[in-house]
């Protein structure tokens, strides 16, 4: 078996929980490859497909848009699919406060391409630094309890990997 494991990132906090899972299935004796969207080409070499893009507006970064695209296009149909968004309020940690997470966690929706996938999805947090925003941001998210810093959650990501490793059928060892 042979797993794509591809992002889109603006700022590398996307690019590091790939890396991430991409370690976990790579332990696990799966044979990987970790690739910005937009450097992958074909998708006809795998057998599954972690795919993940920071959300800007609500939406998946172009090059994860797009694979997505070119993935549900698989001839096959039957590639393997995984996706994550990382963006303000992850499933476990978020960069505002616990009071406007828990009311963020209800509103949110997934991104359109996401959503019209059907495949399986997780939100992880990310890092946010002063420089990710304007003045007018920095303001809200200031208002909101918002914290600066890497609120990525390690071990959530692992037991997300681990779950993609359960689920992959049992000869997916190299």
């Amino acid at each position: 078996m042979r797993v794509l494991v591809a992002y889109a990132t603006a700022h590398g906090s996307t690019k590091g929980v790939a890396q991430a899972v991409a370690r976990q299935l790579s332990t696990a004796g799966v044979r990987v490859d970790v690739r910005a969207a937009d450097d992958v080409g074909e998708v006809l070499a795998y057998d599954a497909v972690v795919l993940g893009s920071a959300i800007h507006n609500g939406r998946w970064l172009t090059p994860a848009s797009e694979l997505l695209t070119k993935v549900g296009r698989d001839p096959r149909r039957r590639l393997w699919l995984w996706l994550f968004s990382v963006c303000t309020v992850g499933e476990t940690t978020s960069f505002l406060g616990p009071r406007v997470s828990r009311l963020a966690r209800r509103a949110r929706k997934l991104p359109p391409d996401v959503a019209a996938s059907g495949a399986p999805h997780r939100f992880f947090a990310g890092v946010i630094e002063r420089s990710h925003w304007n003045a007018f941001g920095r303001l809200f998210f200031l208002a909101t309890g918002g914290r600066y810093g890497d609120h990525r959650d390690w071990a959530d990501i692992d037991r997300w990997a681990t779950e993609i490793i359960a689920a992959l059928p049992s000869n997916h060892t190299a």
